[in-house]
């Protein structure tokens, strides 16, 4: 499905923002295969006419929609303060954080997982933004973890870019989508561990059961 977000008009926010919940609600009861325009519309209470005045296609909503659902939903945002103190120990939350939100997500609203499932495998724009965004989350970690020594000074934009592919078998719902119900958790965090010790000043240290000890 070619996907293009671009509206045709520029209605009011709030507008946008109703087409975008009816077509969550409407994917959720019907599937995003299932569900076309007339679907959304009659949730809104409009017409048809009024939606495509707005979005163009059911794929310029179903982008959007899946949009609103990778921000509010499939964005992971450590802690500023308590336990997670080092730059290392939030970098390693973010990467686990963000796979137990996927893993959430494909068990508990399996519709809208199907969406996200399909906008990576189109590269809709949404599902590229999703990647950015967590991108630039490590990256403001990769350069807060320079700054206080706990990584080796580097080029921050490749650092995270690296990171990032490390790990992209915990945040890519198509994978995601193929791993057994019995999920293990501790590959998750054996991956995540060795792709933080990767940026570290000094080797990591392993715990007595074998995982990176926090704080790098």
């Amino acid at each position: 499905m070619e996907v293009g977000t671009t509206v045709k008009s520029q209605p009011r926010a709030d507008y946008i923002s109703s087409i975008i919940q009816a077509g969550t609600a409407a994917c959720r009861l019907y599937g995003p295969s299932k569900t076309n325009v007339v679907d959304i519309a009659r949730l809104l209470g409009k017409s048809p006419a009024s939606v495509y005045k707005t979005f163009p296609s059911k794929a310029a909503i179903w982008d959007a929609v899946a949009g609103k659902f990778f921000e509010t939903d499939l964005t992971f945002t450590p802690p500023a303060d308590g336990e997670l103190t080092s730059a290392a120990s939030r970098l390693k939350e973010t990467a686990l954080g963000q796979h137990r939100l996927m893993l959430q997500a494909r068990q508990g609203d399996g519709q809208m997982f199907h969406l996200v499932v399909l906008a990576a495998e189109g590269s809709w724009p949404s599902f590229r933004d999703h990647l950015k965004r967590l991108k630039a989350n490590v990256g403001e970690l990769v350069c807060a973890g320079i700054a206080t020594d706990e990584f080796v000074p580097r080029n921050v934009d490749a650092a995270a870019s690296c990171f990032c592919a490390s790990i992209i078998s915990l945040w890519d719902p198509r994978i995601i989508r193929a791993l057994p119900s019995s999920d293990c958790e501790l590959s998750a965090h054996e991956l995540a561990s060795f792709a933080v010790a990767g940026l570290c000043q000094v080797p990591a240290a392993a715990d007595v059961e074998g995982h990176i000890t926090a704080g790098c």
